[in-house]
């Protein structure tokens, strides 16, 4: 009898609104991707999708809140790489990813871009490292948050250069951006669609982006791995939901997820944010995940030892 509810429950799926939760504020890269896919999933499945933002503590707010959910489908989390870092940073979560989450979709990857100010005589990655090792501890970066994709990007590459460069906090990432255009710091990984305006207006000088390859939303800017090979450090974005969802209902939920992100208008929204949609199932998330976990935490490790 349990076995035949299983497709049966996966054929009244959904049957009722669902919510995508977004462990950020509205207006995050994060929150836009989820209105785009909630828009043409409430068409696909013909129920309401909603966003709802439960932003706080580094996303573990809202992470925490689906790990709890009912593991039915009807909720799922918008997922990138803070679901994996955050745990690092912060201790006694009330969640683990690996046992309270199952992967859904991988949708898009979205870099930060490594940008300086026009103060700042560099003009290419090999010219700023250049500066950075002729001047060890005068350069500095701007951190919009610890273990935020801006900061995680500045000491990958610190790591793999043994470069001396030094952290500037900052509560907010629009001031870390207009800090750098001023030259009080000299660098800074802000997202690529954030920073787009200024480089294209001159205030600011793009030397790479931090996706493996360049980026289709700006294909004239570099990627940090020409210089640096091997680096990456771009954003992924997918779905998740509560572990024990149906396996039916996650292949339903990524089947109608990957029919949405072949529609030419959510292609360009995804440009127009700097991000490059892949489009990949849940072992191509579940996968990126993985990787992650180890590469981040191997960086934290690094980054707190080097603290004491």
């Amino acid at each position: 009898m349990l076995a035949a509810a299983v497709p049966l429950f996966a054929q009244t799926f959904p049957d009722r609104p669902l919510r995508i939760v977004v462990a950020f504020s509205t207006g995050t890269a994060a929150d836009i991707v989820a209105r785009q896919i909630a828009l043409k999933l409430t068409d696909s499945l013909g129920k309401q999708v909603v966003v709802e933002n439960r932003d706080g503590a580094a996303g573990t707010i809202g992470a925490g809140l689906v790990a709890r959910a009912t593991p039915d489908g009807h909720t799922m989390l918008i997922a990138s790489p803070s679901i994996i870092v955050s745990p690092l940073l912060i201790k006694d979560l009330s969640y683990d990813v690996a046992r309270d989450f199952s992967p859904v979709a991988l949708m898009a990857m979205f870099p930060t871009v490594l940008v300086v100010g026009t103060q700042t005589k560099a003009a290419t990655v090999k010219e700023l490292l250049d500066l950075a090792k002729a001047q060890p501890g005068k350069l500095n970066y701007a951190n919009a948050g610890r273990g935020t994709a801006s900061h995680l990007s500045a000491e990958l590459m610190r790591s793999m250069t043994g470069v001396n460069i030094v952290e500037v906090a900052y509560r907010a990432t629009s001031q870390a951006l207009n800090d750098t255009i001023s030259g009080e710091v000299a660098m800074y990984f802000p997202n690529l669609a954030s920073a787009l305006p200024s480089i294209r207006s001159g205030r600011l000088r793009a030397l790479a982006v931090t996706s493996a390859q360049r980026s289709q939303a700006a294909p004239d800017i570099p990627a940090l791995a020409e210089t640096l090979p091997g680096y990456e450090a771009a954003s992924w974005y997918g779905i998740v939901v509560p572990t024990r969802t149906p396996a039916t209902v996650i292949a339903r939920l990524h089947a109608e997820i990957a029919k949405a992100l072949q529609e030419p208008g959510v292609k360009q929204r995804f440009l127009n944010l700097g991000g490059d949609i892949v489009s990949g199932g849940p072992d191509d998330l579940a996968k990126a995940m993985r990787g992650g976990t180890e590469k981040w935490g191997r960086l934290v490790k690094e980054i707190d030892s080097q603290r004491k």
